[in-house]
């Protein structure tokens, strides 16, 4: 071997020797394990280290080490075996115990957040939803009633309220068609509610107000005879914006924004609602439990019936309403529902002389003549001032003639004028 190569292999022993005692296999100079005593087997002190022996048997074929049984006291004497015992493995097909509540209880609830989910209980609920949608959808069985003043007028509910105002309490019947809001008011049933000299000399029948608003009082007048007078839409007006869809959709958009300060409710399972009408605030009571009578239009009834709440799609029965200051005194007027239930009336206009000389356009027509009598008057002054001037005798014949024609014709403008009047608004004309 040259000197490279003793070189080399004094490197590796250097290296080897290093990783020995950094293993602590070798150990470093200076560094050496204290002495090991050594010791007689089978001794006292072999013993006193920890040593076990077993047992010599005389038996030549005996094993040379016993066999007992792990755990028992002969493996504790012998070998001083220690048992300790383990958890149980875990069966991966046993559920842990649980505690066993009742289901439905509050332990049940409080232990293991149990929710109840009654089938049965849902299909319910969906079921009434669906049935509340359907009527809150479905038109009327119930025919409207004609567009016409003439015709054979037919009613499917009877409302009975109480309205109290200024004048006290009255009791108010009528009849409503639930396809179109037209309401019929019996004489026996409007008591001194009829607006005083609509018949002063005859007898009212009844009033109708058709599903337009226009109102008819009809019966027998002794100048007219067998008629229904129109009245309008003026009658009984105060709660006309219940009858425009519009108008009725806008007075529930008020409501999230109109405080809702009450006054005193009916009472019962209601649910009371403020908003802003056309001519103020309004008040109403509605039942919590929908209404089950079909309709379209926005309103049964005079301020207490139906209505159709488009907010939860429901048609809702109104008990109460009361009109902040809408009474004549400028008190709240406080209408509350008695009686609504399923009823049949009708009556036959056509067997009335239908006058329309007494609505807002007859008046402001009558009105209108009326105004023409002061000018009427002085030309027929003027005509006789002239008759009075003519010559005596026969140099006045053409004279007169002529004045007198004047005067027949303007009698005969008045007269045509005022017949025209009459045809045109129903009233008896008599040509002659």
């Amino acid at each position: 071997m040259n000197a490279r190569g003793w070189v080399a292999v004094g490197v590796a022993v250097v290296i080897a020797g290093g990783v020995l005692a950094a293993s602590g296999v070798m150990p470093l100079p200076g560094l050496r394990p204290p002495p090991i005593e050594v010791v007689e087997s089978g001794s006292d002190a072999a013993r006193a280290a920890g040593e076990v022996t077993a047992p010599v048997s005389d038996d030549p074929f005996a094993p040379a080490i016993p066999i007992v049984e792990s755990g028992s006291d002969a493996a504790r004497d012998l070998v001083g075996e220690m048992y300790v015992p383990l958890p149980p493995m875990h069966d991966p097909f046993e559920l842990p115990s649980i505690p066993v509540v009742e289901s439905g209880t509050d332990e049940a609830w409080i232990a293991h957040g149990e929710e109840i989910i009654n089938v049965a209980e849902q299909e319910r609920l969906a079921e009434r939803r669906r049935r509340i949608e359907q009527v809150f959808t479905a038109n009327s069985p119930f025919p409207p009633n004609p567009e016409s003043e003439l015709g054979q007028y037919r009613f499917d509910l009877r409302i009975l309220q109480l309205v109290d105002s200024s004048r006290g309490l009255d009791r108010l019947n009528y009849y409503v068609n639930s396809a179109d809001n037209s309401q019929l008011f019996l004489a026996s049933d409007l008591g001194d509610l009829m607006p005083p000299g609509t018949f002063a000399n005859g007898e009212l029948h009844f009033v109708l107000r058709q599903a337009d608003g226009d109102t008819l009082a009809c019966g027998r007048h002794d100048d007219v005879g067998e008629a229904c007078l129109m009245l309008g839409d003026d009658f009984g007006s105060a709660f006309g914006w219940m009858r425009d869809m519009a108008l009725h959709r806008r007075f529930l958009d008020t409501l999230p924004r109109v405080p809702q300060t009450l006054g005193e409710g009916p009472g019962g399972n209601v649910q009371g609602l403020r908003g802003k009408g056309e001519d103020g605030f309004m008040q109403v009571w509605v039942g919590r439990n929908p209404s089950p009578i079909a309709t379209q239009m926005p309103f049964l009834g005079n301020a207490v019936g139906v209505m159709k709440d488009f907010r939860i799609r429901a048609n809702r029965t109104v008990h109460r309403t009361r009109w902040e200051g809408g009474d004549i005194d400028g008190g709240d007027l406080v209408v509350d529902l008695l009686e609504l239930a399923p009823a049949r009336m009708e009556r036959d206009t056509s067997l009335y002389r239908i006058v329309t000389a007494f609505t807002a356009e007859g008046l402001a027509e009558a009105m209108a003549i009326g105004h023409q009598v002061p000018d009427i008057m002085a030309q027929a002054r003027a005509i006789e001032e002239a008759l009075d001037a003519c010559p005596a005798g026969r140099a006045g014949t053409d004279c007169r003639k002529f004045h007198r024609q004047r005067m027949k014709d303007l009698n005969e403008g008045v007269r045509n004028q005022a017949l025209d009047f009459g045809r045109r608004h129903g009233l008896p004309v008599d040509a002659d």
